[in-house]
This record gives structure tokens, C-alpha cells and sequence, in this order.
């Protein structure tokens, strides 16, 4: 079968972009040893744009000339924008089957060979405005976060969107993230033998939390006495192609100055897809305490497959995915509480560290199953067949009882917190009404509350 493959996101040969482009490099690849020839359609960089091959029946196409970095990929010419409808079109009559990765191709929904869309971040416009669109044949949806967030909106203008949908979840390739002996790297990114680190491996975006993060090593320096701390901070791909990034890592640089702790860090260049085991096998803590609004929190598994304990905010899918007991989470913003766990881990004994390690390894294994993911795609994919349209409806019900949708929960120290709306809402009213409560019956006492709430995202029909 020959399946062609559209991805807004970079693929590059060596590195991975994203946890996004990871699963689909994955993906393609499992397909391509199956037999499957995959041409993967690509955004075209300075630094990307000669055609390559992952493996012997996986080719890359980097010619599309979307803008090179996110965001706003689509802010580019529209003679280019013609140009990428063109060139797929083309490709699309000589494929059996289309896979839009991420749900960001927003031009049309009705091509003319079956489709299959993956739905992951829900944050991007790209992403939500293709999420939105669609109408035929088979939507993937990699979380139970994003698969309740998705279905609670949809269903309020498609007729039985479930019976496309299909959850998923990433699986962890634990034969590729384990344990590796990470001595050579340490010596080339610059850690001494008695040094300490917390690895930040995420894009240098406020939203994936490096503020939250120089908050935690002031704290754990400068107020714990934990001087042998070195924060790694990578140096993002996008740096060859974009001068963008260069104020949020001038910003990066002036606040660790500010709290007297620039000499605990230390700035690398972005690890390949290869290289990742050791690199979170140097650490001795990972950390994913933003308020970006996940799909799946790959870091997290990733790190504690490796062997490196993770603590993250409870953003997102980070409340879905991993218990508590596996990964400890902070609510967004508790700094000095992400301090104290940290300090734990940092000062545990090597048996007790171990111990825990073990048990989240095992977690992992049992539920993010990597061969399952991929068959499971592959299954979709390759008996994907078009269908007709989901109808459209217009609903409207008498009786009006309301929930607390997936992207919102209760932090019993800080308030009612909404992912999209990035912080927390301290209205006691409201929190008072909803407090232990999984349906709400809209009266003429609750009225005002409820619909402000519910236009506000808060809330949802159910």
C-alpha cells in the first residue's frame, strides 16, 4: 500500500523537532518495515530541504513552504499556500491512503482517497481549527484528555462522532528509552563528577514552564544549599533557521543573573533522537511544570524510562496519564512545593530512588505498550475507507445540566484552574457551587453563575 503522510511539523533525519514528530517518524517507520511505501510531505527549512529517507521504504519530502517555525506556520505568502494544495493533490491521486498528522491541514476536509486524521496538541489554531473540520472517515486521538475535550465540543454540532474517533494513547519504546551510560555525553555537555542536574528538555517557550523551573533552582541553590546543581537547558533546533528565539533566551540568561544562579546552568546544543536515553540518563531530575496544554507528556514517560524521576504540573493530559504515586505533580505555579519534592529526590538514598524508578518503569511498560500503538495504527491506516460525511445538528435541549469539562479542574490551595485559559479563577460562588459535584441543574437561583461560567469555558452541557 503507498501512504502519503502530511506533517506541519519538520521531520529531520537525525533529530526529532517534537514529541509529536517523534511518535510519527515511529509510525512511518513501523508502516515502512510492514512493506508500506510512505512519502512524508514536510514543511521545507534552510536547514531541511533535500529529500532523505528514515528507512528503506520511509522517503521525506521537506518541499512544502509553509513558514519555517512555529507559530503561525501559516503566515507565509499565499502563492505558497496554492503551491502546498497543489503539490498534494498530485500526491493524493497517486496514494492509497492520506494520514494528516496533528489535524493541521485546514484548506479542505474532502479529499478523495480514504483519510485519517490524528488529532494531538488541542492548543495550536492549525491543530484546533483542523481538529474542528472534521467530517470524514477516521479521527485519532493519542489521550483520554484530548479524546474528552474533543468529543464534549464536537458533539454539539456532528451527529455521533464517536463512531470515528479512536483513542490511541502513545506507547514508550522501552527497548529505545532505558538506561544508558551516559559518561561521554556528560563530559561533552560539561558536568563535573560531583555535579548534580535537572534536565529541562522542552522547547524554550514560557509556556513549558524554564520561569517556573529558575524559580525552583533559586530555590533549591540559593535556600537549600544544593550548590552542585546544574540545570541543562538545550539550545533549540529552530536557532538554525530563526533568529525568533533569541529574546527568550536573552530573557532566560537575565533572570538566572538576577537570582544569582547563571553559573548552574549550563546552555547545550539540541540532542538527537539517538543521543536521548543518555540524556536523560545524566539526569537526576526532570521537570514539566508548565501550563502549556498537552496532549501527552512524552518527557514524563520518557525521563522515568531512562531512570530519571519526574515531577510535573498538573496541566492538562500530565492529570491524566501518570498517577501520582509514579510521577509527582504540582498544581501550576507552586514553585516551592516543586522545590521540596525536588530537594527529596535530589538527597534520596540510591535504594530508595531505585525502588520508585522501578515501580514507574514497570507502570509504563504495562500501559503505554509500544508495539500496540503501532499496530494499532497500522491497522487503522491501512483499512481505512472513505465514508460518507457526519451529518451536521443543531442541538437543543430543555433541560440544561452542566459538568466541569476535562480541561478544568479544582486545585484545593489555589482556585478552579482552566488549561486554556492558563491560570486560576478564584470565584468562591462558583467554586462553592460546583465543589464535589459532577452534574449541575441549571435553576433560577444558579442561573447567572452558571451560563457567565459556562460562556466562559468553565463549564460544559453534558
Amino acid at each position: 500500500m503507498r501512504i502519503l503522510i502530511f506533517s506541519l511539523g519538520p521531520i529531520f533525519k537525525d533529530f526529532v523537532h517534537g514529541g509529536s514528530q517523534k511518535i510519527l517518524r515511529e509510525i512511518a517507520i513501523h508502516l515502512g518495515n510492514k512493506g508500506h511505501t510512505i512519502d512524508i510531505f514536510c514543511t521545507q527549512r534552510k536547514d531541511n530541504n533535500k529529500m532523505f529517507y528514515l528507512s528503506n521504504k520511509v522517503c521525506v519530502h521537506p518541499i512544502l513552504k509553509f513558514k519555517e517555525t512555529f507559530p503561525d506556520p501559516y503566515r507565509t505568502p499565499p502563492y505558497n499556500l496554492s503551491s502546498v494544495i497543489s503539490i498534494l493533490n498530485k500526491e493524493i491521486v497517486k496514494h492509497d491512503v492520506f494520514y494528516i498528522h496533528d489535524s493541521d491541514l485546514p484548506f479542505f476536509t474532502d479529499y478523495n482517497i480514504p483519510t485519517v486524521w490524528s488529532l494531538r496538541d488541542f492548543v495550536y489554531p492549525e491543530s484546533v481549527i483542523g481538529g474542528l473540520n472534521f467530517s470524514r472517515d477516521v479521527m485519532i486521538i493519542n489521550s483520554k484528555y484530548t479524546y474528552l475535550s474533543y468529543l464534549s465540543l464536537i458533539r454539539g454540532y456532528r451527529k455521533n462522532p464517536e463512531k470515528r474517533i479512536v483513542l490511541i494513547p502513545n506507547g514508550i519504546n522501552i527497548n529505545h528509552f532505558k538506561y544508558k551510560n551516559p559518561e561521554y555525553l556528560r563530559k561533552k555537555i560539561g558536568l563535573s563528577e560531583n555535579d548534580l542536574s535537572i534536565i529541562y528538555p522542552h522547547r524554550p517557550e514560557e509556556s513549558k514552564g524554564i520561569f517556573e523551573v529558575l524559580k525552583v533552582l533559586d530555590i533549591l541553590v540559593n535556600k537549600r544549599g544544593l550548590k552542585n546543581i546544574k540545570l541543562l537547558i538545550p539550545m533549540y533546533v529552530d536557532l538554525n533557521v530563526s533568529t525568533q528565539l533569541d529574546k527568550i533566551y536573552k530573557l532566560i540568561k537575565k533572570e538566572a543573573q538576577r537570582l544569582n544562579i547563571f553559573s548552574n546552568i549550563i546552555f547545550h546544543e539540541w540532542i538527537t533522537y539517538e543521543k536521548m536515553p543518555e540524556y536523560y540518563s545524566i539526569g537526576n531530575l526532570s521537570l514539566s511544570i508548565g501550563n502549556f496544554v498537552e496532549s501527552f507528556p512524552n518527557v514524563s514517560l520518557e525521563s522515568i524510562a531512562c531512570g530519571t524521576p519526574s515531577i510535573s504540573a498538573r496541566v492538562a493530559a500530565h492529570r491524566y496519564i501518570l498517577p501520582e504515586d509514579i510521577e509527582k505533580k504540582i498544581d501550576f505555579g507552586d514553585t516551592h512545593g516543586c522545590a521540596d519534592i525536588a530537594f527529596d529526590y535530589l538527597t534520596m538514598n540510591d535504594k530508595k530512588l531505585k525502588k520508585l524508578i522501578n515501580i514507574g518503569r514497570d507502570y509504563i511498560i504495562s500501559n503505554f505498550k509500544f508495539d500496540k500503538m503501532l499496530n494499532n495504527y497500522e491497522e487503522i491506516i491501512t483499512n481505512c475507507v472513505k465514508n460518507k460525511k457526519l451529518s451536521r445538528i443543531n442541538t437543543s435541549r430543555k433541560e440544561k445540566i452542566y459538568g466541569i469539562p476535562s480541561w478544568c479542574y479544582l486545585s484545593e490551595r489555589f482556585g478552579f484552574y482552566n488549561d486554556y485559559n492558563q491560570g486560576y479563577i478564584a470565584d468562591k460562588k462558583f467554586i462553592e457551587l460546583i465543589k464535589g459535584k459532577e452534574k449541575i441543574q441549571l435553576n433560577k437561583d444558579n442561573h447567572d453563575i452558571i451560563i457567565k461560567h459556562f460562556e466562559d469555558g468553565n463549564l460544559i452541557l453534558i
